[in-house]
């Protein structure tokens, strides 16, 4: 399988953003495993509001349980960031621009990816509930076999 090019091979940095750069830039921005590694980024501007994305995306993780109002808003911070996602990607394949640029816009759209990554977890019903649970039986398996132990002495 072939690797994926590191950020510094994907435009040879003569200050011209070629046709097949563009495709490269794009192609890593298609690609599955794109974001992997991509830091999502501090604040995003999303539906004309600047955000704290990188702290609103953990703290939306970092809850047991959202609200059916948290998940409404997760929704549109999603639709938000697949929108800007869109716009620069047009932005890259289209627009007047050079190879320091587009690898900026390619970083910052990579990461946006990892974030969406990372809200499209909390549609996905919550395995914390089942582990603590089998978490406890064990708890409880032990207790039992520790008293069935103490009695048998």
């Amino acid at each position: 399988m072939p690797s994926m090019p590191d950020d510094d091979d994907i435009v040879n940095w003569d200050g011209i953003l070629t046709p097949d750069e563009r495709k490269r830039i794009l192609a890593r921005l298609r690609s599955a495993l794109g974001s992997v590694g991509a830091r999502i980024p501090d604040k995003e501007t999303v539906g004309g509001r600047e955000i704290p994305l990188r702290e609103t995306v953990f703290d939306y993780l970092e809850r047991e349980s959202l609200s059916e109002h948290e998940l409404e808003a997760v929704e549109r911070l999603m639709d938000g960031l697949e929108d800007r996602v869109r716009d620069i990607e047009a932005d890259i394949e289209v627009g007047d621009i050079d190879e320091k640029g587009a690898v900026a816009l390619m970083k910052e759209v990579l990461g946006l990816l990892r974030a969406l990554e990372h809200l499209r977890k909390l549609r996905e019903p919550r395995k914390v509930g089942v582990a603590k649970a089998h978490i406890m039986r064990r708890i409880d398996d032990e207790r039992r076999w520790l008293s069935f132990v103490n009695k048998i002495k």
